[in-house]
């Protein structure tokens, strides 16, 4: 597996994502959910924000996704903005604590009933395939405490590893949530093309031997929170 090696060294090193010397290491993930009444109204606002000078210089890769089904929860979509490191996270919060294109964005947002519900910053402990050329995926939100860390996220790489030998996956990955962790520690993802083949992918894995081998290892180490169907909306690159 190519990327095992990430869960060694985010597990080794201070959970921030930062070495010794301070400086960033890996891409930070921050989810933002909102609860919204009128989502065309939030794309016309994130598509009017883009065009202005200061979404233009936007440090981050932004993907809008809905949530289909989601429990109980009342968020029905999320923001991911994908920062190459903390700078970029910073430059980000700057401009929308000063920039009016940015202030006029979240003003329209609360305008068209927009509520913001909850948001964690995540860091990549497994993330295997291409993320971004797939649209739907299955969202296990996870409880597990500090000492189960490593041998969870090893017991992951290790199920889906196994399981790749005869099952067509695409992209998956586990995900801790470093900072706003109140209601999940970890975000573990399968995804697909399409809602029909991550179906057929989520199948699979259900019957697969690895995946029995991988809840008898884990079930003491976690908590099930909730379990999200998730479709990708729109997506929005870095211009610069």
């Amino acid at each position: 597996m190519t990327k095992v090696m990430t869960v060694l060294f985010a597990l080794l090193a201070p959970i921030s994502g930062w070495t010794d010397d301070h400086t960033p290491t890996q891409q930070y993930l921050g989810f933002y959910y909102f609860s919204a009444p009128d989502p065309t109204a939030v794309v016309s606002a994130v598509d009017k924000f883009y065009a202005s000078d200061c979404g233009k210089r936007y440090p981050a890769d932004v993907a809008l996704a809905e949530q289909v089904f989601n429990g109980s929860d009342t968020s029905t979509h999320f923001f991911l903005n994908t920062y190459e490191d903390a700078a970029a996270q910073q430059e980000a919060a700057e401009i929308f604590r000063s920039c009016p294109a940015a202030i006029a964005f979240l003003t329209e947002l609360s305008e068209s009933g927009v509520v913001f519900t909850m948001e964690h910053l995540s860091f990549a402990l497994v993330a295997e395939g291409d993320s971004t050329k797939d649209f739907a995926f299955a969202k296990f939100d996870v409880k597990v405490e500090p000492q189960h860390q490593q041998a969870y996220a090893m017991a992951f790489a290790t199920m889906m590893g196994t399981a790749a030998k005869d099952v067509a996956l695409r992209s998956y990955g586990n995900n801790l949530a470093g900072f706003g962790n109140d209601k999940f520690t970890n975000s573990v993802y399968v995804g697909a093309e399409t809602l029909t083949q991550l179906a057929q992918i989520q199948q699979a894995l259900l019957v697969h031997p690895a995946y029995a081998d991988f809840s008898k290892k884990t079930s003491g180490m976690r908590e099930n929170v909730n379990t999200t169907q998730v479709l990708f909306i729109k997506s929005y690159p870095r211009q610069q």
